[in-house]
C-alpha cells in the first residue's frame, strides 16, 4: 500500500494518535476538546496526500528537496500557519509544536512500514515526498509560531517601557524636588542624589526598551533632522559622562567643519552610547578619546579606548539587540544599562540618517567609526506611522 492510500484509509487512526500526543502536551489550565486538537491534522494529511499524488518532474523534486519553493503546496503552507496560530493561543510551547510534527510523522511511517513487506523505488521515492511535506509543514508553522512569540515579547516590552515612565518621572520630580528643599542633611542630600541618577539611568533604560521595541517591528527611528552643530553635541555629551564618571579621562578632538543637518537629541544619544561604552570597557587609568572631523560631505566621529579586544566572533554580532561585550565583574563598572541595546539603539540613530557605524578592535585597542552625511536623505524628514500591532 502507497501512502496516499495509507493516509486516506487509516486517518482516523492517525488522527486518534495524534490527539492523544497533543494532550499529554496541553498547559493544565487548558480545556480543548478532542476535535479542537484534531482540527488541522486530517486537513493536513489529506493535503500531503494530495500532494504526493501529484507528478513531479526532476527540477520540482530538487528545489523542493533544497527548499528553493516556498510558493509550493500552498494548501500545506496555509493550513500548517494555521495550526501554529492556534497551538500559540492555546499555549503550547515552540517544542511541543515540533513534536507534534514529529509524532505525526512516526505515526504514519510505522503503519506504512508494517505494510510493505519490500520496499521498491516508487515507495522510497513517495517516502521521501512525503519526509519533505512533512519538512515544509514544519519549517511554515514554526516560522510562523517564532514570530507570533517575537512580536508578544516585543509589544509586552513597549507596553511596559511606556507605562513605567509615568510612575519612573514621578519619582524623578520628587527627588529634585526635594533636593531644591532646604531641610535635608547631608546624608539626606546624597541618598536623594542617588535617587535622581538611579531614575535618570532607568529613563535611558526605558527609552532604549521603547526604540528597541520600535524598530523590532520593522519602523525605523523616527528622527526629525534640523540644523545642527556636532562639536557642541559632543561637548555636551563629553561633559556629561565625565560628571557621571570622574574617575575617567575624556579627551575631546575636534577638527573641521561640524555642522551639518541632524536630529540632535538621536546623534547626542548616539554619541553618549558610544563614549560611556568606551568608559565601562575601557582599561582603567587610560584615557578615551573622542575624535570628530568635517569632511566634504559628511562628518566622522571615532571613539578610541584601550582594553581587552573585542574578539573577531562577537564583532560580528555587537550591533545586534540584547547582546553585550563580555567582560568580567572586574571589569564591569557602573553606567551600563545591562540591556545590550545600547551598540544596536547607536546603529540605528546612524543608519537613520543615512550614516553607518563600524568596529575595529585589536591590542592597540577598540575603535567605533561613525560617518553621518551632512543632509541625511529626504525619506528621514519624514516620520513614519507605526504599523497596527499584531495581537498575541
Amino acid at each position: 500500500m502507497n501512502i496516499c492510500g495509507l493516509i486516506e484509509q487509516q486517518v482516523a487512526g492517525i488522527l486518534e494518535e495524534w490527539v492523544e500526543f497533543a494532550q499529554t502536551r496541553l498547559p493544565p489550565s487548558d480545556d480543548s476538546t478532542r476535535k479542537e486538537l484534531a482540527d488541522h491534522a486530517r486537513v493536513l494529511l489529506l493535503a500531503i496526500a494530495a500532494d504526493i499524488g501529484q507528478a513531479q518532474g526532476v527540477q520540482a523534486t530538487h528545489d523542493k528537496s533544497q527548499g528553493n519553493k516556498p510558493d509550493n503546496a500552498p494548501d500545506i503552507t496555509r493550513i500548517a500557519r494555521e495550526h501554529a496560530v492556534q497551538r500559540f493561543d492555546q499555549g503550547f510551547s515552540l517544542d511541543d509544536l515540533v513534536s507534534e510534527f514529529r509524532a505525526l510523522r512516526a505515526s504514519v511511517i510505522r503503519r506504512w512500514a508494517t505494510q510493505v513487506q519490500q520496499a521498491n523505488r516508487e515507495d522510497l521515492d513517495e517516502l521521501t515526498r512525503f519526509g519533505e511535506a512533512m519538512d515544509q509543514a514544519l519549517s511554515e508553522s514554526a516560522s510562523l509560531y517564532t514570530k507570533k512569540v517575537d512580536d508578544s515579547r516585543n509589544l509586552l516590552l513597549g507596553v511596559l517601557g511606556h507605562d513605567l515612565r509615568t510612575p519612573l518621572g514621578v519619582v524623578h520630580m520628587s527627588a529634585h524636588y526635594l533636593l531644591r528643599a532646604d531641610t535635608l542633611t547631608g546624608g539626606q542630600t546624597k541618598a536623594v542624589a542617588r535617587i535622581v541618577t538611579a531614575a535618570e539611568r532607568m529613563k535611558g533604560m526605558v527609552n532604549d526598551i521603547l526604540d528597541f521595541t520600535q524598530t523590532a517591528f520593522g519602523v525605523a527611528l523616527p528622527i526629525t533632522p534640523a540644523p545642527a552643530d556636532l562639536a557642541e553635541v559632543a561637548q555636551n555629551i563629553v561633559s556629561e559622562v565625565s560628571t557621571l564618571h570622574p574617575e575617567s579621562r575624556i579627551e575631546l578632538s575636534l577638527t573641521g567643519d561640524l555642522t551639518g543637518r541632524w536630529d540632535a537629541a538621536r546623534v547626542a544619544q548616539m554619541l553618549a552610547n558610544l563614549v560611556a561604552n568606551a568608559v565601562q570597557h575601557g582599561a582603567q587609568g587610560q584615557p578615551v578619546l573622542v575624535v570628530a572631523s568635517g569632511e566634504d560631505d559628511a562628518v566622522s566621529v571615532q571613539v578610541q579606548n584601550e582594553g581587552r579586544p573585542i574578539p573577531a566572533d562577537v564583532q560580528q554580532n555587537l550591533f545586534s539587540p540584547l547582546r553585550q561585550i563580555p567582560t568580567t565583574d572586574a571589569e564591569r563598572r557602573a553606567g551600563s544599562s545591562g540591556l545590550g541595546l545600547g551598540l544596536y539603539i547607536t546603529r540605528e540613530i546612524a543608519v537613520a540618517h543615512g550614516g553607518s557605524v563600524a568596529v575595529s578592535s585589536g591590542v592597540e585597542g577598540t575603535t567605533f567609526s561613525v560617518r553621518l552625511p551632512r543632509t541625511p536623505p529626504v525619506a528621514a524628514d519624514r516620520r513614519r506611522e507605526p504599523p497596527n500591532l499584531p495581537s498575541a
